[in-house]
């Protein structure tokens, strides 16, 4: 494609209601979207018959007025009071909520004994099939269904629509009729009710830590993603995951994530977590069983690997003082912090340093240190019954402040080019959930710190930039590591915008373009976009792949980057469209 067509193509409008032209200045606060008063008859400004009635003396017909409109507000504003103390959650344009609090059931004091097996507690040790595999990519809204918009941030922290999420609504159903109730159908909406509940085992938490966490890790999803609803409440990014398979079947990541909590399908079994070594300052597992009898050690291994030096191991519930978690964790030099016959919550905290740990000395059936590539990249491989050591007085990760502060200019030079193209990214509360599909060294995230949103940092499993996740998370974000052409582990239509940076040049002798632009519509959720940046040939290749390919219902338009038609790189910008519903019936 010329230049000159693609000028010609940038300067007719965009297609699709989710965007504006793509020279369209950001806006510099949010329209009124109110209608101003009318003028009557009569009024001082109006124009008319009317206009020239003079101000006299107070007649019987203006006070009746004045006390009717009295009457209406107060009757309204009481209407209002009533409405919001009930919890009711009002529909808006493209089912947004109005209001900006939800309030619940009486919250219940939280029950750590396990009533559940390993598996549905998201901790499986077995591995999934490929049948399974199979599954995730073809997974899709239940038949029939209609999904909604989910309510905006924070609204959604209390409240999802439970039609959204059929495994959850099940999953919720089946605790409270084991007399777990932490959520209630409300309705056509399903309301979480543990807040008070989950707000004071996390004070009691944090109380024993008694140090500063910046990014936490929540094993099991507790409660379809209250633990890290709530310690997002409290400035810990946090992520939840459970496994993919099993009788949970990831009900509680999908829930997690239609309430706007970062999430994902993994599990610490036989295989490692999709993480970098040193990653999180808290590993938590609350109301979990661990399959000690199976692979316990090799879970605490995994573990130890993703905490960073210093960092805290919480576990609560089943089984209690369990002496192989005692045996293990000493064999890795934990120190416990706290006892479960106190509060019923058993903290480790992970030594700072190796030196004069002798790790696997004795009997000799604990683990020794590992060697090699000390398992700091994991991503797909089985886990090695070793312990990663500490590299003490290690250089920091992957770029240099002067690095990063040019990362930061260029980042915030692109997404503002971004607001102005894709409205909704600009205005809080309509996206929550975004996906940076190769991240790089987090810029694009970074540039979004200040908004509502969080973003899933993926460094694909090619190219060499393994250690660029760890400084991901060295600068307080999150991330993981994937191979884009494998379904990524996450459920069907979990995230609002799609960011793709040079991904297709990266991708594109290792696997099918269509294929990685399917798996992309399946975990975009519809009336949702997707923004592309690559090079103009992929990107034109790209828009032609998406126009015959009848499963994708994208509205497609390609423009100049932010530095006008010099740039090389172009930038695709594409709606999904939102209504699929007939579509997804008629494939099924």
């Amino acid at each position: 494609m010329s230049t000159s067509s693609l000028q010609t193509e940038t300067s007719r409008p965009l297609p699709f209601p989710l965007l504006v032209s793509p020279s369209a200045p950001l806006p510099s606060a949010m329209p009124n979207t109110g209608s101003p008063p009318r003028s009557r008859p009569g009024s001082a400004s109006g124009v008319g018959a009317g206009a020239g009635r003079r101000c006299g003396r107070v007649t019987r017909v203006d006070l009746l007025t004045v006390v009717l409109a009295a009457t209406l507000c107060s009757a309204s504003y009481s209407l209002s009071i009533w409405h919001n103390s009930r919890g009711a959650a009002d529909g808006s344009v493209l089912g947004l909520v109005a209001g900006d609090s939800v309030c619940g059931d009486a919250d219940e004091e939280l029950d750590f004994e396990a009533r559940h097996t390993a598996e549905n507690a998201g901790l499986s040790v077995s591995e999934p099939s490929s049948s399974a595999r199979r599954a995730l990519r073809a997974e899709g809204a239940p038949a029939g269904s209609i999904y909604r918009v989910p309510f905006p941030w924070p609204v959604s922290r209390a409240v999802v629509w439970a039609a959204n999420s059929a495994r959850g609504l099940a999953v919720a159903e089946a605790a409270a009729a084991a007399g777990e109730r932490w959520a209630r159908v409300d309705g056509d909406m399903l309301r979480f009710t543990d807040a008070g509940a989950v707000r004071a085992y996390a004070d009691v938490v944090l109380r024993l830590v008694a140090a500063p966490v910046r990014t936490a890790l929540d094993i099991g999803a507790m409660h379809g993603g209250s633990w890290a609803t709530e310690m997002l409440s409290r400035g810990v990014l946090t992520e939840s995951v459970a496994a993919p398979w099993g009788a949970s079947d990831g009900a509680l990541v999908e829930l997690a994530l239609e309430r706007g909590v970062p999430a994902m399908l993994a599990a610490p079994s036989r295989r490692g977590l999709p993480y970098p070594v040193a990653a999180f300052d808290m590993a938590h597992c609350g109301r979990c069983l661990v399959p000690w009898h199976l692979y316990g050690e090799r879970f605490l291994m995994e573990i130890d690997r993703v905490l960073r030096p210093g960092g805290y191991w919480v576990h609560s519930g089943a089984p209690r003082n369990d002496p192989r978690e005692r045996a293990v964790a000493a064999s890795m030099c934990w120190r416990k912090v706290a006892d479960p016959d106190q509060n019923g919550v058993t903290v480790w905290q992970k030594p700072v340093s190796h030196i004069g740990c002798n790790a696997g000395e004795g009997a000799g059936k604990f683990p020794r240190f590992c060697t090699g590539q000390h398992r700091e990249d994991k991503r797909d491989s089985n886990i090695e019954p070793c312990i990663t050591p500490i590299r003490e007085g290690a250089a920091p990760r992957e770029g240099t402040t002067e690095k990063l502060r040019h990362d930061g200019e260029t980042w915030r030079g692109r997404v503002a080019r971004y607001k102005a193209v894709v409205t909704q990214l600009g205005q809080k509360g309509r996206f929550r959930n975004l996906l940076d599909m190769n991240a790089r060294l987090g810029g694009f995230a970074a540039a979004l710190a200040d908004d509502p949103v969080w973003v899933m940092n993926v460094i694909p499993a090619t190219g060499g930039e393994a250690d660029k996740l760890g400084a991901i998370y060295q600068r307080g974000l999150i991330g993981a590591y994937h191979d884009w052409c494998e379904p990524m582990p996450t459920p069907a239509m979990s995230y609002d915008l799609l960011h793709a940076d040079s991904l297709f040049t990266l991708y594109k002798d290792r696997c099918d373009m269509e294929g990685i632009l399917l798996e992309m519509d399946r975990i975009l959720r519809p009336g949702r976009s997707v923004i592309i940046r690559d090079d103009i040939d992929n990107l034109v290749k790209i828009k032609n792949v998406i126009s015959v390919t009848d499963r994708m219902k994208w509205d497609v338009q390609i423009v100049d980057g932010e530095n006008g038609s010099d740039d090389a790189d172009k930038i695709l910008f594409a709606a999904k469209s939102s209504c699929n519903d007939d579509d997804r019936d008629q494939e099924q």
